[in-house]
């Protein structure tokens, strides 16, 4: 299986693998709180973020595969799965408006869950949330929010650049996330808001 990112290993299954006391995932009425107005609309998106971003950046939405691979499920998104599965695939995908990187999403795709349904190891560039959507058994349990703190490994991941570099803009990330029943068989998607995403007017 083809690793779309160049020599970078970060257990991206581990969400809290850095830090003493894992954060809490909250719900979207705790988000409404905390989280910046502008960013707001873009949290409580209730349809697919792909058609967002479509929607916003029209012509100059880019949609790119970063990166999929084998890796291990940490306990913490295992028992958010209510699975048994020790590895399974990370899939990193990025939304871009031109050159301007907007969203990072991870999915984990239990091990258990791409035997059941191996098209979901064999969907290149495609959208995975499109890809869903089209099929019909599927359930997606409802979002968690989270203001992603630095050390996160979710904010390393979406701030590390594909060409190497790395965002450093000081401002904090915030990430939303479900699980997706399919049948018996579960699967984890991320989503993490880069800052560039409230500057784009």
């Amino acid at each position: 299986m083809q690793n779309h990112r160049n020599n970078r290993v970060i257990d991206f299954a581990a969400n809290s693998a850095t830090l003493v006391s894992p954060p809490l995932w909250m719900t979207l009425d705790e988000c409404r709180m905390q989280a910046p107005v502008t960013l707001l609309p873009w949290l409580a998106e209730p349809g697919l973020l792909t058609a967002r971003v479509r929607s916003e950046a029209g012509a100059a939405s880019r949609f790119r595969l970063l990166r999929l691979a084998l890796a291990p499920i940490a306990a913490d998104v295992q028992a958010r799965l209510q699975v048994t599965d020790r590895t399974g695939l990370s899939r990193e995908i990025e939304f871009c408006c031109g050159d301007v990187r907007w969203i990072y999403a991870q999915s984990v795709l239990p091990a258990s869950t791409v035997r059941e349904y191996p098209w979901l190891a064999e969907l290149g560039g495609a959208a995975l949330g499109e890809a869903l959507a089209r099929v019909g058994e599927v359930v997606r349990e409802p979002l968690e929010y989270l203001a992603l703190p630095r050390g996160h490994a979710l904010d390393i991941a979406a701030r590390t650049q594909a060409r190497g570099g790395a965002d450093t803009d000081a401002r904090g990330c915030w990430a939303r996330r479900a699980a997706y029943r399919l049948g018996q068989h579960r699967i984890l998607v991320t989503e993490v808001f880069l800052p560039s995403i409230e500057d784009r007017h």
